[in-house]
């Protein structure tokens, strides 16, 4: 599970957010700004690029544990959103 953990903390730190839905489907998503911004040094954009479709992988192959980590680490919200973002 550490390197799901790792992977989901990546794509946290680089602006990404992850949640359960009312629905209790798991949902994740990233500002397109903080992947193709202009003021990213190439290097900084590929590297978060890497991270991006790993963590991709990550969801798609092991859904129901980053789940456990969401309710783990996540925050409710005021619309019944569990959240997990980086403070």
């Amino acid at each position: 599970m550490s390197s799901i953990t790792e992977s989901a903390k990546a794509w946290l730190s680089i602006g990404g957010r992850i949640w359960i839905g009312p629905d209790n489907r798991l949902g994740s998503m990233i500002s397109a700004d903080r992947l193709f911004s202009l003021k990213l040094s190439d290097e900084e954009a590929e590297r978060r690029m890497a991270i991006s479709r790993a963590y991709n992988v990550t969801e798609d192959e092991h859904a129901a544990t980053v789940a456990t980590l969401v309710r783990e680490y996540g925050q409710p919200t005021a619309n019944c959103f569990i959240l997990w973002q980086e403070a």
